[in-house]
């Protein structure tokens, strides 16, 4: 109806029917970004046959022309059509036309000019960025559940230890301890929960990564960056539900140390999703990863009795930094415990334990480079191993 009165009207549709297709005035016909036909919808198979492609009389020419440019039809697929419409009479005349219809005044510039071709790469990563965000926000298995589970789980602990920070025993030095190993292996353990919504986000990214729709990069740090203020929203609602409750030491601290621990396991998980089959894999394979890595954050056994052939496990997992974090900000500031404790202040504990010289802003900035790193690694499994071609 609205063509009918005038209006000019442009389509974007995946496989029109054969009815629908005999309503076109106009056809584009776009790959990899690239155009491959632009003219008179009544002339595409005719031009496609003077290419070496003819229609067969029974097929949908909408069907017809999408398998040439679809890489999963490999026996019909033509990777130089876009460079054979570019020296065709047809694209002279439509750049004819074009270029007389900015001479007039009825067009300003074009998308697909040489020098507007650096912003491909920012709106395919802006464009990526909301469809991330809106993922994030709609489906609740992402963020929202998990949200539920840290702040339950919290909530918990700081209901056990309510109080904890005004006391200064024995018991309370075991309860401080045992807390914050709790809180640096658990909870960052819970982070196995995202393996599956990647695994199902997965076979999407293989088919439009093949079809040329964006790249490797632009898409994995999209999803880096889209992942960190639903991570954010975690760790502070976390530590709310904690310090206060608990009267633990250095609120930002704990919030800095959680939020960046989960970004390092965020990126540990899609680093263990890209190399596995399937997310039932995945998941007992990175369950035994940060089993290990809990047996050596220091906490079972102090840094220094930990034998030469598992220290390097203490060194490269992203637990003991975060346990380092958690016990200095906790015990560096205590001046005095009772007499019935086995330390006399926080120190003295923290010799014990060998993190008296913990560099806080240090062990969080590794924290932050282990997240980067494993994104990085997971950005070069998908380039390498997941191209999409059979």
């Amino acid at each position: 109806m609205l063509a009918k009165a005038g209006h000019a009207l442009a389509i974007t549709i995946h496989q029109p029917s054969s009815e629908l297709w005999s309503l076109f005035d106009k056809f584009l016909l776009l790959s990899a970004g690239r155009t491959v036909y632009y003219g008179k919808a009544e002339d595409t198979v005719q031009y496609f046959d003077s290419l070496g492609h003819p229609c067969p009389s029974t097929y949908n020419p909408a069907d017809f022309v999408l398998a040439l440019v679809n890489q999963d039809f490999p026996d019909k697929y033509d990777a130089s059509l876009a460079d054979k419409y570019a020296g065709s009479k047809e694209c002279q005349a439509t750049s004819a036309a074009v270029i007389e219809a900015i001479a007039a005044g009825k067009a300003i510039g074009l998308g697909g000019r040489k020098d507007n071709f650096h912003l491909k790469p920012l709106s395919t990563f802006i464009t990526l960025s909301h469809r991330f965000l809106l993922n994030n926000a709609r489906n609740p298995g992402i963020y929202w559940v998990r949200l539920v589970m840290y702040v339950m789980l919290c909530l918990m602990i700081g209901l056990m230890y309510v109080g904890l920070g005004d006391e200064y025993d024995y018991s309370s030095v075991n309860s401080r301890t045992s807390m914050l190993f709790y809180i640096a292996a658990f909870l960052v353990f819970m982070s196995v929960a995202v393996l599956p919504f990647f695994m199902m986000e997965r076979p999407t990214f293989l088919r439009e990564r093949t079809n040329g729709a964006y790249g490797v990069g632009a898409w994995t740090v999209a999803n880096f960056l889209c992942s960190l203020p639903g991570l954010a929203l975690i760790s502070i609602l976390s530590t709310v539900c904690v310090v206060p409750l608990a009267g633990l030491n250095g609120f930002g601290v704990f919030f800095a140390a959680l939020f960046s621990s989960l970004v390092a396991a965020e990126g540990f998980m899609c680093l263990i999703g890209a190399v596995s089959p399937h997310y039932i894999i995945g998941i007992a394979l990175g369950a035994g990863v940060y089993g290990f890595f809990m047996l050596c954050e220091g906490a079972f056994k102090v840094q220094d009795d930990i034998p030469p052939w598992f220290i390097w496990v203490h060194h490269i997992g992203f637990h003991t930094y975060s346990y380092r974090v958690f016990m200095y900000n906790e015990f560096h500031s205590i001046k005095h415990f009772e007499d019935d404790a086995p330390f006399s202040n926080g120190m003295e504990l923290l010799r014990f334990y060998s993190f008296e010289n913990v560099d806080v802003g240090r062990d969080l900035g590794v924290l932050l480079g282990f997240g980067v790193f494993f994104h990085l690694c997971f950005a070069l499994v998908l380039q390498f191993f997941h191209t999409g071609r059979r």
